[in-house]
């Protein structure tokens, strides 16, 4: 399947990429994750059976990708580097920008997979189970 979202979207969004090659599979890589969580709790996707995903999509898929190019490679997972002079003091301060792809609740709720679900089990009928 083709990416919700393109190079195009993420430029309008964000700005020229520096590499247009790795954000298109990084497009492609968030679009793979936001299926799966449609699948997960909606079902197989079809193009127009969830509005609200169709609309929030193309947005949501750039987010994730711009969470990931915005993330320093050579401080990976630092959120926080302070340095001194007199008396050398330096300290850096870990945190989750670790330049993962990942689904927060906002995004969820963007997309319109939050909320409650309804699921049911039937119960074996007596006499149903056969050894």
């Amino acid at each position: 399947m083709a990416a919700l979202a393109s190079v195009d979207d993420y430029k309008a969004r964000y700005g020229e990429p520096a590499d247009s090659a790795r954000t298109e599979v990084l497009l492609q890589d968030a679009s793979d994750l936001m299926l799966a969580a449609f699948e997960d709790r909606i079902g197989e996707y079809t193009e127009g059976a969830c509005p609200a995903f169709d609309r929030a999509a193309p947005a949501v898929c750039c987010l994730l990708v711009n969470r990931v190019l915005s993330a320093p490679s050579a401080m990976a997972g630092a959120t926080q580097y302070s340095q001194g002079a007199g008396i050398y003091t330096a300290s850096v301060t870990y945190g989750s920008a670790l330049g993962e792809m990942y689904l927060g609740k906002s995004d969820l709720r963007r997309l319109g997979l939050t909320g409650q679900a309804l699921g049911s089990l039937t119960p074996l009928e007596r006499g149903g189970v056969t050894e």
